[in-house]
Formats: C-alpha cells, structure tokens, sequence
C-alpha cells in the first residue's frame, strides 16, 4: 500500500469520498488538503467541516471540469501511525511519523514595501515549525502570491518574493543544502486576491534533487530575473521504505533560462511536457531503477489565459492520452510571457 498517495477529488465529492477513506472500512486518513476554485465556492463548501482543519485555500478558479472545486488531497495509511494536528506559531500543520504537511497565510499590505520581510518571516515559520516536529527536510512547497506579476512598487512581486525566499533559505541553509526542495510559485488571476499562502510537505530525510539538462538550474539563473533567484529544484524524488514519491516543480515553456515560443501557448505546452520528458528521463540516469513515465503521475496544469485552456488540453491529452490525472486550473505564472505551467507529482512502489 502506497504510503504518500495524492488524489484530486470534486468538492461535491469530498465528503463521502472522506467518509470512505477514514471511516469504517477505510484504510487510510487525510494528512492534508488545499481546496482550489473560485472564493464563493470555497465558503459554500463544507470544507472545513468535513477535513477537521481550515486547510489552504486557493482562489484559483477551475477550468474544463464539471467540479467547482478541485480538492488537492494527500493522504497516509492508517496502519503508519495516528495523526497529530496542531498550530505553532500560526503554521498550521499535520503530521504521521515522519511525514508533515505544514501550511501557512500571511495577510499581505496594500503595496509592496514589507513583502520581502513578509515572505521571509512566513518562510522562517515555517522552517522553525517543520524543526520543531523533527521533520527538518522539506522535499516540495506550494507558492500562491496574489498579483504576482504587479509592480506597485517598480518591481514585480514574484521577485521581491524571492528576495524573501531567498534571505530565508540562507538562514535556514542546513535544512535544504545541498537538498533543494521542488517548489511552484502562481498568482491568482485578474480580480482574484488572497494571502501569500505557502503549503509544504516535508520530512525527518531529504529529498534527491534532479535537474534538467535542457535547462539551467532556477537557482543559478542571470541576473535579469531578479536580484535573487528562485530557489528550488526542478524536481525531487524521496523515498520511504520501499516507496517513491516524485515531485516535478513548477514546469514550463524555458529552454536554458530563456522563455520559448512567445505568444503561442500551444508550442508552449510542447515544451513543458518536453521538459516534464527530459526530467523523467534524468530520474533514470540518476537514480538507476527508479523508472517513471507520465502514466504514473498526477498532473496540476495552470493555464494564464481561461479561453486558452482548449488549445492546452488539446495538446495534453495528444502528449499524455485521454486518461491522463490532469487537474486545470486558471492562474498566473511568474514570469509574463509565460502562458502554462504544469507540475505533477505520484508514488508508487520502487526498489530502494
């Protein structure tokens, strides 16, 4: 039985599918949630009610599917060890043995002079958080900055996020050196607002990190992007016993550190899912035995621009089948001429 498992499952569904897997019967429980849809539709669901804990929330909405809300849920077998809920410093967290699921929301001011700070204090939270429980490695974090593209301040938010970021990873540099967690960083859209929210899962052992040969590693691009780099790997992969979990990151249309075919969201999705193909290719080269294809992964596809979302999925399902696990959300990517990201992430049994 898989150890970690992530399923995405209808809002409308929540309840009874929780109800199946916790009650009576049921072989596994909830170690954590993120509800994704539109604001309204996070206040009419009993979401709260039904998962125990006042769980993220993203004001993202949904795209292409009959769910008006996308519940993100991880879960853990029963049998691994009872479930512990609790607050430290306002990082909500869960946590079973040797994994946690740590989520924080800073309220962020109406400009951009304290988001640096914000971002770091929010970051340092959660590090002391994830010290504090003996799980000191985090393997993926979750990134959703409203207005992440703006620049109130003559700087775009995502990178004056990442001067936090950054400022706190120094601080905090034995806990992720030389592991660099995967991560993502997305905006709501247009008329969408929220708190910076970071959700992360992490443990009492790292992470491998792996990079991608057709890309310069995020952590080490030029200075045009910003006075700090985003820091994190293009993808993870950790194990458990016999398990394997792999987290791609934040995936999108960049070849070296260059945005590629601008304006054309369909060449776009090309190549994110020929870099998604170069990463599962290098989880072979650097972990012999741990073979992966996209069959095996849940995918999360962010599209910029909703009436987009035809020419993405077309392009999805000709790459990955008809079948694949793809959950389509309408966000921001983080960089403006970029129209689609798409992550992913699976377990499943593996040789050690």
């Amino acid at each position: 039985m898989s150890q970690l498992q992530l399923d995405y499952i209808p809002v409308e569904d929540l309840a009874s599918w929780t109800e199946a897997l916790e009650g009576r019967g049921g072989h596994r429980q909830v170690l954590g949630m993120a509800l994704f849809g539109r604001p309204d539709t996070a206040e009419q669901a009993e979401f709260q009610q039904v998962s125990k804990r006042d769980w993220p929330r993203l004001a993202l909405p949904v795209l292409g599917h009959a769910t008006s809300a996308w519940a993100e849920v991880w879960s853990v077998p029963k049998n691994a060890a009872p479930i512990e809920h609790g607050e430290l410093d306002g990082v909500g967290y869960v946590r079973c043995q040797d994994l946690v699921f740590a989520w924080v929301n800073t309220p962020l001011p109406g400009t951009d002079v304290a988001l640096a700070p914000l971002t770091r204090a929010t970051y340092d939270a959660l590090f002391k958080t994830l010290n504090q429980l003996g799980c000191a490695h985090p393997w993926r974090f979750w990134n959703y900055l409203p207005d992440i593209l703006g620049t109130l301040q003559g700087e775009e938010r995502y990178r004056i996020f990442n001067v936090g970021r950054h400022e706190s990873f120094l601080r905090h540099s034995s806990m992720i050196d030389p592991h660099p967690p995967a991560a993502c960083a997305l905006g709501q859209p247009a008329g969408f607002e929220g708190p910076l929210t970071v959700y992360a899962l992490a443990s009492t052992a790292p992470a491998h990190p792996i990079e991608n040969p057709r890309q310069i590693s995020a952590y080490r691009y030029p200075p045009q992007y910003g006075v700090r780099s985003p820091t994190f790997s293009r993808a993870t992969v950790a194990q458990i016993d016999t398990e394997a979990t792999v987290f791609i990151s934040g995936t999108a249309s960049i070849v070296g550190h260059e945005t590629v075919h601008l304006n054309d969201v369909s060449a776009q999705t090309e190549e994110t899912l020929n870099n998604i193909e170069a990463l599962l290719q290098q989880f072979k080269v650097e972990r012999p035995g741990l073979t992966w294809t996209a069959a095996d992964l849940k995918f999360k596809v962010y599209v910029r621009h909703a009436e987009d979302l035809p020419l993405v999925r077309a392009v999805v399902e000709r790459r990955l089948g008809t079948q694949a696990s793809c959950c389509y959300l309408h966000a921001v990517v983080c960089r403006p001429d970029l129209l689609v990201e798409i992550e992913a992430s699976a377990t499943r049994s593996q040789a050690a």
